[in-house]
């Protein structure tokens, strides 16, 4: 599976709709999203930060060059989301293993983005 194959171009397209939504719905204040943070009890700003970082991620899984490095960064807010849920809300789960697994499998597939930026 390359990086140019059907599959990763539409996984990379499904991602982008999954974190458009998600980081549009925590930017536009809906109430569900509200009250997880409320529950979690950082207050509101780390929504922002999470939002923000969801809607950008999504944009660079399109900018040639960086694909690996948006994906590097959703799959990184995945963990730190799926922590949160673990530690301090509670299920569901399942839409999180699943943005873990798609992240994942886009940044493997341009993991050699990610090395030329450490190297």
């Amino acid at each position: 599976m390359t990086k140019t194959s059907p599959f990763i171009t539409a996984l990379r397209a499904a991602l982008t709709l999954a974190f458009l939504y998600f980081g549009l719905r925590k930017l536009g204040s809906f109430s569900t999203d509200v009250a997880i943070y409320e529950a979690i009890g950082f207050s509101q700003f780390p929504r922002y930060i999470t939002g923000s970082i969801e809607v950008i991620g999504a944009g660079l899984l399109w900018l040639k060059g960086w694909e690996g490095i948006g994906a590097l960064l959703l799959l990184l807010t995945m963990f730190v989301g799926l922590s949160a849920l673990l530690i301090w809300v509670g299920p569901p789960y399942w839409h999180m293993l699943l943005l873990i697994l798609g992240t994942g499998t886009v940044t493997w597939a341009y993991r050699d983005q990610i090395g030329r930026l450490i190297a």
